[in-house]
């Protein structure tokens, strides 16, 4: 796993140097063999900057997160919330299962359960800013006459992630394409227009 960064003149500069060793780290040992201890020494960079820029560990794995799904996942607007929420979908797949944001989220998500302060901050930034191209596909397909203006937008996001973020965490059935494909067809024959 690369994460691309922007260099100086004398290389990387520290906070890139950071993401990319506690992704190298994440991608190696997963979330429990990130420590903070190992993402300075491994990086070569004081764990004070380390700590400036990161209080926590699932603060880095936030950004790690967030980083990653900013490169893969945009808003594709076809024309089409098929097509629109088929790209969204298989896109969190394939970071989910495919970079370091599956290990990422999966340790953020128990971290959640356990701590307060990374339960506010998964649920005021992280969640709403993973839901944001969702949501924005939803209206236009509403305002376009897609979906019925009656659906409950959070609730279709709810089902969207909730069901991929189970497979993932379960690991009971595959977590690609074909399940990616089939909950959005289930998702929009229950929120689309009626005929």
């Amino acid at each position: 796993m690369m994460i691309r960064t922007r260099k100086s003149a004398t290389g990387e500069a520290p906070r890139e140097r950071l993401l990319a060793a506690a992704g190298a780290i994440l991608a190696r040992d997963g979330y429990n063999g990130l420590t903070m201890e190992r993402v300075a020494a491994e990086s070569g960079v004081a764990k004070t900057t380390l700590y400036r820029h990161w209080p926590t560990k699932a603060a880095l794995c936030m950004d790690l997160y967030l980083a990653e799904a900013a490169r893969e996942l945009h808003d594709p607007d076809t024309g089409r919330v098929a097509d629109d929420l088929r790209y969204v979908v298989n896109t969190v797949v394939r970071l989910q299962t495919r970079t370091i944001a599956g290990p990422a989220l999966v340790g953020l998500i128990a971290e959640a359960q356990i701590d307060p302060s990374t339960r506010q901050a998964f649920l005021a930034e992280f969640a709403q800013r993973r839901r944001a191209i969702t949501r924005m596909i939803l209206e236009r397909a509403i305002a376009r006459g897609e979906v019925r203006r009656d659906v409950d937008v959070d609730l279709v996001i709810d089902l969207l992630g909730g069901a991929t973020t189970f497979r993932l965490l379960q690991g009971h059935a595959p977590l690609n394409a074909r399940f990616a494909d089939a909950l959005v067809a289930l998702v929009l024959a229950g929120a689309g227009k009626r005929k």
